[in-house]
């Protein structure tokens, strides 16, 4: 029987959540959700970002689905309806009479929106990643930057490095006796001194606007000179970043930045606390997940940024940012780049858009804002 792809609807609950089933008994932590109105970012009539989801079904059975989010991105100053392909996935993961699923999930969604990108995806290795590449998808790494504010509680938690019992030991040795604190503290010294003696502290004369309940009008002025500025942009208006950074979610900290009383720009942050992280283990992770600002006050806002997470208190703090002058802000307020497994690949018809892409990529302001939002911090 051949597949289709259909809307997912009301009356296919029951077999979505046989679908979940299956996934489960067959030891996938993958699911499905199972409503089509989903708690974040649900299709709601006036909406302008939401998501759609999408079945692939075979008869009455459920075998794969999609989720595409749709937003208003700015590319080359023209505003385009595009989206985001989400959690493409396939009952192939667990049963390999249906392994061609996932290959047929991709081109369905591609049939529904070709202006697709997905980001993320866990490293150029994984699945996902590979499968879009064979399909001659454009992939770009979004850098990953980092700082440690607590040496002791890095060595003592960070996964990356703890490999094998042996080596946990001695960097548990080091955070206890203080070596691993100097060579950590020594290690920031000698990249400050590399990068000029730029420093971790924030630029007088710019304060920040902690909680600001929700985004104003001043959002609205930046919106529009920075899509002068970048090749690709999702819109962030202030009815966009009140729905992605809603006033009622305690995580998001939404700073409003100044200096001498003139708006220069926002960021938002969170502050979690992980237990058993795969990556961070037990530790206080500060993320600056979102921000604006025009050229010249990028590094103010970010080093204001990063300054109000280290006086929390968070462990380490981390950031991906595709735009260069982001990156190099972030590397100014003493942030390392380390190995990123934070993918953007962009569907044909979208690179097409933004074709040259070795050009245009300087330009492209992407970063955990976008896609998924920060599902993983």
């Amino acid at each position: 029987m051949p597949l289709i792809t259909r809307a997912f609807s009301e009356d296919w609950i029951p077999a979505v959540r046989a679908f979940n089933k299956r996934l489960a008994d067959g030891g996938s932590a993958s699911r499905f959700p199972e409503h089509p109105l989903t708690p974040w970012l649900p299709k709601i009539s006036g909406r302008e970002v939401f998501q759609d989801l999408y079945l692939a079904t075979e008869g009455e059975h459920v075998r794969g689905g999609f989720i595409l989010k749709r937003q208003e991105f700015s590319i080359r100053r023209q505003k385009h309806r595009i989206a985001h392909l989400k959690l493409p996935i396939s009952e192939g993961i667990v049963n390999k009479a249906y392994a061609s699923v996932g290959l047929y999930v991709i081109r369905s969604a591609l049939q529904e929106e070709p202006r697709l990108f997905c980001l993320g995806m866990g490293g150029f290795d994984m699945p996902l990643a590979r499968m879009v590449k064979q399909l001659r998808w454009s992939m770009l790494e979004v850098p990953f930057l980092y700082d440690v504010n607590h040496p002791a509680r890095f060595l003592r938690n960070i996964q990356v490095i703890r490999t094998g019992a042996l080596r946990s030991l001695v960097l548990d040795l080091a955070a206890a006796s203080g070596t691993g604190w100097l060579g950590v503290r020594g290690l920031q010294a000698a990249q400050k001194l590399k990068r000029g003696g730029a420093g971790r502290g924030a630029e007088r004369g710019v304060t920040g606007e902690t909680l600001v309940h929700e985004f104003g009008d001043w959002t609205d002025k930046l919106w529009n000179h920075s899509t002068e500025l970048n090749s690709l942009i999702a819109v962030r208006d202030r009815s966009v970043l009140n729905l992605l950074y809603p006033s009622a979610d305690p995580r998001f900290l939404r700073m409003k930045w100044k200096r001498r009383g003139e708006n220069i720009g926002w960021s938002v942050l969170l502050d979690t606390t992980f237990e058993k992280h795969r990556q961070f283990g037990a530790m206080r992770v500060g993320s600056l997940v979102d921000g604006l600002a025009l050229p010249a006050n990028i590094p103010a806002v970010v080093k204001g940024s990063a300054q109000y997470l280290r006086q929390r208190g968070v462990d380490i703090l981390v950031s991906n940012q595709a735009h260069p002058g982001w990156h190099d802000a972030l590397i100014q307020a003493g942030f390392t780049a380390g190995p990123s497994n934070f993918i953007l690949a962009l569907s044909p018809a979208l690179a097409e858009m933004l074709a040259p892409i070795e050009q245009t990529r300087s330009t492209f302001h992407i970063n955990r804002g976008d896609g998924d939002g920060p599902i993983n911090l």
